[in-house]
């Protein structure tokens, strides 16, 4: 399972209803560098996206939100694990994964991994990430 951060930005993005978590498109995007917290937009990063082919489509993966709802004591948004499998030689190296709300008007920045390494997949293989898809891949504690 991967250690899934929110962007700066995407906290008080919420508050400016710039992502409806329930029903917005999201897309996981993979990165060949170390992720800057500070970014807000796709733009801030999309010349590090790694290259199209041998498993990869430039612009990312839709990922399947099946659920933002409370669950034990804790707003849950539960999506899907992206899968990409590696092809041909072998996709490009990537070190981080971004998630983007590519319905909000800027492709707003809304989590990230950053693994501190670059990683490679051997072709036939699948790119090893993993959401939390039992306590979702971003929860907010309530009291009460």
């Amino acid at each position: 399972m991967s250690l899934v951060l929110p962007f700066k930005s995407f906290i008080r993005d919420l508050g400016e209803k710039k992502h409806d978590l329930s029903s917005d498109t999201f897309k996981a995007r993979l990165l060949s560098v170390e992720v800057d917290p500070d970014w807000d937009t796709w733009s801030d990063c999309s010349a590090s996206e790694i290259a199209n082919g041998n498993g990869y489509t430039t612009g990312g993966i839709t990922l399947s939100v099946t659920s933002w709802s409370i669950t034990d004591g804790a707003v849950r948004w539960m999506v899907t694990s992206p899968v990409w499998t590696s092809s041909g030689a072998g996709m490009a190296s990537y070190r981080s994964l971004v998630i983007v709300n590519d319905t909000a008007t800027n492709d707003e920045l809304v989590l990230y991994v950053d693994y501190g390494f670059g990683r490679s997949v051997a072709a036939g293989e699948d790119a090893p990430i993993f959401f939390d898809e039992e306590n979702g891949v971003f929860v907010l504690g309530i009291s009460g």
